[in-house]
C-alpha cells in the first residue's frame, strides 16, 4: 500500500471534516496515542498524548505544529504534509472570512447608514477562542482574588488571635512555683555550672 492510500489529500470544508481526517489518518496507521507521541519525539516534535487525544476529540481546528507532528508520526510524506497544512490554512482563512463578515453584517443592520465611528464592538463578534480565552482569564482572577483573600484572613487571624486573647484577659494564668499542673509534679532540675 503507497503513502497515498493510506493518507489521502485532504479535502474538507470545515475545521469538523478536517479533524475528522486527521482521526482517520490516526486510525490507519494502527498507532496509539503513546506510539504516535515516541514516533513524533523522535522526529523532534513534542506531541504528548493528553495533546493528540484533545486535539483529535474537537471540532475546532488543531495547531498547525500538531497536525504536522501527527502526521509526521503517521508517516506522511513530506510533500503531503505541505498539502494537509494548506487546507488547514484555507478553512482558517474562510473562518476568519466568515467571522469579520458577520460582524459587519450585525453593524450595518443596526445603523442604516452604516457603522457609525462611536459603534461599540459586539462581544459575540469575537472568535470562540478569544471569548473562551477571557472567560478563562477572568475566572482564574476570581479564583487567585478569592485565595489570597483566605490566606490574608488566617494570617491576620493567626496574628490577632494571641493578642485578642491577651487583650481580654483570658491567658491562662500560670501554676505557682512547686505546685501541681496538669496532674504532674515538677521535677526539680540540678542548678547548672554556669548558674552556680
Amino acid at each position: 500500500m503507497n503513502d497515498v492510500a493510506r493518507h489521502p489529500v485532504p479535502r474538507a470544508a470545515t475545521a469538523g471534516e478536517y479533524v475528522a481526517l486527521l482521526r482517520g489518518v490516526r486510525l490507519r496507521s494502527g498507532l496509539t496515542y503513546r506510539e504516535i507521541a515516541r514516533r513524533a519525539s523522535a522526529a523532534g516534535h513534542w506531541l504528548p498524548p493528553s495533546t493528540l487525544a484533545t486535539m483529535l476529540g474537537r471540532t475546532t481546528l488543531p495547531r498547525e505544529r500538531t497536525v504536522v507532528a501527527l502526521l509526521t508520526a503517521c508517516g506522511t510524506s513530506a510533500g503531503e504534509i505541505e498539502r494537509w497544512v494548506g487546507t488547514q490554512r484555507e478553512i482558517e482563512a474562510r473562518l476568519t472570512e466568515q467571522a469579520r463578515g458577520n460582524g459587519a453584517a450585525r453593524i450595518d443592520e443596526a445603523t442604516p447608514g452604516g457603522p457609525s465611528p462611536a459603534a461599540e464592538p459586539d462581544p459575540t463578534d469575537r472568535p470562540p477562542t478569544e471569548a473562551r480565552r477571557t472567560a478563562r482569564s477572568t475566572r482564574r482572577l476570581r479564583l487567585g482574588a478569592l485565595a489570597l483573600l483566605g490566606v490574608l484572613s488566617v494570617g491576620a487571624s493567626a496574628a490577632l488571635l494571641p493578642r485578642a486573647a491577651r487583650w481580654l484577659g483570658r491567658t491562662a494564668p500560670r501554676p505557682p512555683a512547686g505546685r501541681r499542673c496538669c496532674g504532674r509534679t515538677p521535677v526539680a532540675r540540678p542548678a547548672s555550672a554556669s548558674n552556680r
